[in-house]
């Protein structure tokens, strides 16, 4: 097509300069429409729209020329990226839309430290001669949520790859706008800690981040970013609040504001789920279903038990039993076997989620452990997740996200009293399950027997000089140092009664002006009463809130300020009560352990039977003994010290060592660990690396 006549561009092209130039062109009304968009000033040029007659001949080729003119140059350039679309519902306006939209977009940029071109999909920080910058600032393209907004409250979730310490993506902001114009944008604002979105809600937003490296030779890996909107709910406070009842889709079909005896019952690291009742005749009865959806306030749940009772009153009642909506991981694809070599938290739970449509929150908890995982779905690793790293699992089953944090709640400030907010109160101190001497046995009846004066049990007798046994199911580890630090754990609760408090409470934050009064499952929080000599801080354990009448609510208290993983169900599990008779059992089991192969292992010798490379003797600083080795690390040189052994025949052997370091820094292509290399009885070898570091 050839313009018949010529349009002065109100956008001047300059050298070095970067446009958007596009054109629309509708067959049907023969009307033709271009536009100039200038990156540097954001300036935008739209010519008139012109009409044609004739048709266009949709077999003619033709080759795209920037800048020609009466067979002259008059700007010459190149093409960064276009795109030509036939049957388009494009107008002019959407290409102005579009070229506002990325306007300070800066993952494509030449001067930008971080790089969206060169693996697709992802963006990292730009890396120059094999060198990564330290960090860099993503600006996003601007998207568009709609006329008005969200409909509730929005949080930002990042996916993506960082290694603990080094790597990071922090420091996420965002501003909204009702405008694609620059000018009409909010100043940037922090996302919370929890990922919600503090600018206001608005038509645009646009995001940004940090992306950073204390290794210049690895660098953060940004994959997705994933914007949720929480639906919101007719009810802001639990108390007084009635079930929602919603579609497939999550939006609101009724509101069952006949439902009584709501009963919201909730554990830490444990159970969550809603009772209630409706009259069997009520005209939203038709709506409960099983496996229907629920929401009340922020948490949603699926119906799993319809009852019909008919009493002797000839009246007809619904009972409903939902779970909370993380329920549905315990039916995930079955999960296989997974070893994890001293890793974080993180990537097993990336793994339990994998497939199922929930994704990773937050992790506080940096604990790392080495450890075999047998469990079948997501649900059930998730549980052995938090009792190995401990910390507190928190369900966010709106957002479908899980995290794992040091300490689920906050400290509420909420104090219970009698004459204020306390109406019974009962303290149960129970030595039912005291143990004084805690057993421990891992994988392949591993002990750590060997780091602990050849005991293979730990004790604690402060509270109790009587010798009561028990063991401890660690069959996952694979660590001895691990799991005798996660068994001393564990018997400084055993070793002492367990107490709890049960006391049925009013919410008074339901009322206006007591808002400071709120609590929740895993707050810290505060028990006064004279008469029993009481005034302690203690954490919400569990929870039965009477949703219709808040007075009512009973919670669980421990005096545990920092739960170490167990769950309300876990003991059986975690330390099975041992009589005489399992004392065989125990032999056989430390007959199955294989016998330190190493030779002087604990430099007891100086350095026989090790072969040496720049390694020390310690003579004054010993784990199990009075000496070991030690090695001061120098830039590009490998240090190492090593020894052959030949084990006997068995199906699996433990590799452990007791380290310590001190100002360790590596260097760019650096690595701490211990190197195995295996050879099997054909000849042939593998090697493996433990990082250590």
């Amino acid at each position: 097509m050839t313009l018949s006549s010529q349009t002065r561009w109100g956008v001047v092209l300059q050298n070095n300069g970067a446009y958007f130039i596009g054109t629309v062109i509708d067959l049907e009304a023969k009307t033709v429409q271009s536009l100039v968009c200038d990156r540097s000033t954001g300036d935008v040029f739209k010519t008139a729209i012109r009409s044609f007659t004739g048709e266009l001949n949709p077999s003619c080729t033709a080759d795209i020329v920037m800048g020609m003119y009466a067979d002259s140059y008059y700007f010459a350039g190149g093409f960064d990226d276009w795109f030509y679309e036939t049957d388009s519902n494009l107008t002019i306006d959407d290409l102005e839309a579009h070229f506002l939209s990325g306007l300070l977009a800066n993952g494509a940029d030449v001067d930008s430290s971080v790089d969206a071109i060169s693996n697709p999909g992802s963006v990292t920080l730009k890396q120059t001669d094999g060198v990564y910058a330290e960090s860099g600032v993503l600006y996003t393209r601007i998207l568009d949520l709609g006329e008005g907004g969200l409909a509730g409250e929005g949080k930002i979730q990042l996916v993506g790859t960082v290694d603990a310490g080094i790597t990071s993506i922090s420091e996420v902001k965002t501003r909204t706008s009702d405008s694609l114009e620059d000018v009409s944008f909010s100043d940037w604002e922090a996302v919370g800690t929890d990922g919600v979105i503090q600018s206001p809600n608005l038509r645009y937003i646009q995001i940004q981040m940090t992306l950073s490296t204390t290794d210049t030779s690895m660098t953060p890996e940004l994959s997705a970013i994933q914007i949720y909107e929480t639906p919101k709910a007719p009810y802001s406070k639990l108390g007084y609040a009635r079930p929602v009842v919603l579609s497939d889709g999550g939006i609101r079909e009724a509101v069952l504001e006949n439902a009584y005896d709501i009963i919201v019952t909730s554990e830490l690291n444990g159970s969550d789920y809603l009772e209630f009742s409706i009259p069997f005749k009520d005209g939203k009865r038709s709506y409960l279903d099983n496996e229907k959806k629920l929401q009340i306030t922020k948490d949603i749940y699926r119906i799993r038990t319809v009852t019909d009772d008919k009493g002797e009153d000839g009246k007809t009642v619904t009972s409903i039993y939902a779970e909370a909506a993380f329920y549905d991981l315990a039916y995930s694809e079955k999960k296989s076997e997974q070893t994890y070599e001293a890793e974080t938290a993180e990537k097993p739970m990336a793994y339990a989620l994998q497939g199922t449509g929930w994704s990773v929150g937050k992790i506080t908890v940096s604990t790392k452990r080495s450890w075999q995982s047998t469990d079948k779905n997501a649900l059930s690793m998730l549980r052995t997740i938090q009792s190995i790293y401990g910390g507190d699992l928190e369900f966010d089953n709106v957002n479908k996200q899980v995290s794992l944090l040091t300490q689920s709640g906050s400290n509420s400030g909420a104090v219970f009293a009698y004459r204020k907010n306390m109406k019974s109160i009962q303290r149960v101190v129970d030595t039912r399950s005291l143990v004084t001497r805690l057993y421990a046995y891992g994988a392949d009846g591993m002990t750590f027997a060997s780091i602990n004066n050849g005991k293979e049990y730990v004790e604690n007798t402060e509270y109790s000089s009587e010798i009561r046994v028990s063991t401890l199911d660690c069959s996952s580890f694979t660590n001895p140092y691990q799991m005798l630090e996660y068994t001393e754990m564990r018997l400084a609760d055993y070793s002492k009664p367990s107490i709890s408090y049960v006391i049925q409470v009013m919410d008074l934050s339901v009322l206006t002006g007591w808002e400071h009064e709120s609590f929740g499952i895993g707050d810290v929080v505060t028990v006064d009463d004279k008469d029993l000599g009481i005034r302690i801080s203690t954490r919400i354990i569990r929870m039965d809130y009477n949703v219709q009448e808040p007075w009512k609510t009973v919670i669980e208290l421990s005096t545990k300020l920092k739960e170490l993983g167990d769950s309300s169900a876990s003991w059986e599990k975690a330390a099975d009560t041992l009589s005489s008779s399992d004392l065989l059992d125990r032999q056989e089991m430390k007959d199955l352990v294989v016998n330190n192969h190493l030779l002087n292992s604990r430099a007891d010798d100086g350095f026989s039977y090790w072969q040496n490379s720049g390694f020390e003797v310690d003579g004054e600083n010993g784990a199990s003994g009075n000496a070991s080795f030690k090695c001061v690390g120098a830039l590009n040189t490998t240090k190492t010290l090593s020894q052959e052994v030949y084990p006997a025949t068995r199906s699996s052997y433990t590799v452990s060592a007791s380290i310590v370091t001190e100002n360790l820094k590596k260097g760019a292509n650096g690595r701490v660990g211990i190197e195995l290399i295996i050879e099997y009885e054909d000849g042939s070898e593998e090697t493996r690396f433990v990082e250590l570091y």
